[in-house]
């Protein structure tokens, strides 16, 4: 194979990368990762030093995105990236190409301050660069939809402005304090509202006062992405909204919220519920910098002494 060079990205190779991504992820009928890329290229966050491509004769053969991420670890925020998505064409697997993007966003990401870099992949071809399995989690907690009460205020989902945001900022720092690990939402409406058709991501108003923010599967409100809340009684009256918007023909029991057990724990009076955690091998992290706060959270969670931290994928990500 001649030789190919790695380097970042440039405006006139966007064609290309979407190319290279609907090539190489092939298993639906949509662009999938291909518009997963396009959609993180508008984050306020986004790198394009870190979104690199293979190149073979003036001809775009790989590419691989590293997302900078804010991620409160042990009550500190680190700066981190999520690896996600990385694409070889097809003629081109398996000849090193892949690797070469990978070392090269490591090694940029560590340049620029990252403390580590966290993805969902193969548990089989990611420990080769340094990551390490069952490294977060993902936690749901479970409310039996006959111990939600009927709703006794008025609430209303409305789109996200740019005035709520210090509100939902707030929110969020209540429900994710003392959390293991969680990624933390950018200072910008577009980190609240998902590109997806099928997901609602909305601001809560209960009796005309910001409250809360839900998003959720239009489908399937029972299955909530993320949900937030000013207070107990504000989260007791999401839950009966959501109730209320189960079809009639539903045979769903439970209602689904990817809170942590320890965060719902600590409410006042809580609706009773039932856990649901998930962790796995192909949920990993590699630490960049060894005298970070992330390598003691790696090894507590190791030695059993900490839980996985609870991940919540940021909005971008409802495109796939």
């Amino acid at each position: 194979m001649k030789p190919y060079i790695i380097r970042s990205e440039r405006a006139d190779d966007y064609h290309s990368i979407s190319e290279v991504n609907a090539a190489a992820f092939d298993y639906s009928y949509r662009m999938g990762e291909a518009t997963l890329v396009n959609v993180l290229r508008s984050r306020k966050a986004f790198d394009p030093d870190l979104s690199l491509v293979a190149e073979l004769d003036r001809r775009v053969i790989g590419h691989v995105l590293f997302s900078p991420q804010q991620v409160v670890v042990g009550g500190k925020v680190l700066d981190a990236v999520l690896l996600a998505p990385i694409a070889v064409d097809p003629a081109f697997q398996k000849k090193g190409v892949g690797s070469q993007l990978i070392n090269e966003g490591h090694r940029r990401a560590k340049e620029k301050g990252c403390h580590f870099s966290l993805l969902l992949g193969h548990p089989s071809y990611y420990p080769r660069f340094g990551y390490q399995p069952n490294m977060w989690s993902s936690s749901n907690v479970l409310l039996p939809l006959n111990d939600i009460p009927s709703l006794s205020k008025s609430v209303k989902e409305r789109r996200i402005q740019a005035a709520d945001l210090e509100g939902l900022s707030a929110m969020w720092d209540i429900w994710h304090q003392g959390i293991d690990m969680a990624f933390k939402p950018d200072a910008s409406v577009t980190a609240w509202i998902s590109p997806s058709k099928t997901i609602q991501a909305a601001a809560i108003d209960i009796d005309g006062h910001l409250s809360g923010y839900l998003r959720y599967d239009i489908n399937h409100p029972e299955k909530i992405l993320s949900i937030l809340a000013r207070d107990t009684e504000s989260l007791v009256e999401l839950c009966a909204y959501l109730k209320s918007r189960l079809k009639a023909d539903s045979d769903s029991r439970f209602l689904s919220m990817p809170i942590s057990p320890e965060s719902y724990g600590r409410l006042k009076e809580p609706i009773p519920y039932r856990t649901e955690v998930s962790t796995g091998p192909e949920k990993m992290i590699k630490i960049l910098n060894e005298n970070s706060p992330i390598v003691e959270y790696c090894n507590g969670v190791m030695s059993g002494e900490l839980s996985p931290g609870s991940i919540i994928w940021p909005v971008e990500f409802d495109v796939c």
